[in-house]
């Protein structure tokens, strides 16, 4: 594509909104904005968008299902909704269906706004600069089926970790993917830890708290330090909070309900093996899951006991 200046997608309903954040961008993008989502679809298809930040709650379509059409026809656009509360269903919609990059909340920042767009827009431009074959291969890109519950060409390197107190979850797992792929257990953070020193794991499914212990810091330090693992969550949704954070600083491929539904969740492991399996062979696509850093002073504890996991990691595999 023609070298210059990335091209930014503003959509909201409210003009006044538009003319902030165009101004905010200016001199840096080449800015198009919009208060209708079609012409947003119709200019993505038609040309290069690197980076799309959408309102969520506007009158003719939600952000979440805007980004998740602007995915589909544009799958290296980078992908941000911006909103002004926190409504459940945007937060899991626009996790499983728009795979968003950043949920950011009004009224925003402006030198962190300015900060995760310029993150995006510097990967976008690095995924549409790649070819074809290695940024959007038709088995990774394609639409998962019930049939896809059992992932084809299976690799015994690559585990799947379910840390989780419940038993119920671990046997569905296995017998979800049978003889496929290895699963291992974990009831506690230390024993997920002494898991994946002794096994390599390429997607992680874990529920947000195990035996009182929450989970959301260790599982946004892991995928800093490992891009390449894919996280499915199981949660009941009581902190929409916690979730936009674990969006934003885990970049979690899958957020799904309990109860356990069996289907869902072989449907949605099949895909996370293929993600792990794609971001794996691609330095650049793992760049799309860069995670933002953690800011809430009281995780630091779990932190440093994280990272000290980390660095006896780092230090076996050297």
């Amino acid at each position: 594509m023609a070298a210059g200046k990335p091209a930014l997608l503003l959509v909201d309903d409210e003009e006044r909104i538009l003319r902030s954040l165009a101004m905010l961008f200016r001199a840096q993008y080449r800015v198009h904005s919009t208060v209708n989502p079609q012409e947003a679809l119709e200019l993505v298809a038609r040309e290069p968008v690197h980076v799309v930040i959408s309102d969520q709650k506007m009158p003719l379509m939600r952000g979440a299902d805007l980004l998740r059409e602007v995915k589909e026809r544009s799958p290296k656009t980078m992908r941000i909704l911006l909103t002004g509360y926190s409504e459940l269903d945007a937060v899991m919609a626009s996790v499983n269906e728009g795979e968003i990059f950043r949920y950011v909340s009004k009224p925003w920042d402006a030198a962190e706004l300015r900060s995760t767009v310029d993150q995006a827009a510097q990967i976008a431009s690095a995924l549409f600069e790649m070819p074809p074959a290695e940024s959007a291969p038709a088995a990774a890109a394609r639409a998962v089926t019930a049939a896809d519950m059992v992932p084809a060409a299976p690799s015994s390197a690559e585990g799947i970790l379910v840390i989780e107190d419940d038993a119920e979850v671990f046997h569905a797992v296995q017998g979800l993917v049978g003889p496929s792929q290895p699963v291992h257990w974990a009831r506690s953070l230390d024993e997920a830890f002494a898991l994946l020193e002794r096994h390599p794991v390429g997607v992680i499914v874990s529920e947000l708290a195990v035996r009182g212990e929450s989970l959301a810091t260790a599982l946004k330090l892991l995928k800093a330090q490992y891009p390449e693992v894919v996280t499915v969550v199981l949660t009941p949704f009581e902190d929409t909070a916690v979730l936009v954070n674990l969006i934003n600083q885990g970049q979690v491929y899958r957020l799904l309900p309990k109860p356990m539904r069996r289907g869902p969740l072989g449907m949605n492991i099949a895909s996370a093996l293929r993600q792990h399996r794609l971001l794996q062979a691609s330095p650049q696509l793992r760049r799309r899951h860069m995670v933002e850093r953690i800011k809430q002073a009281e995780e630091t504890s779990m932190a440093q006991r994280v990272l000290g996991f980390l660095g006896r990691l780092r230090q076996r595999t050297i």
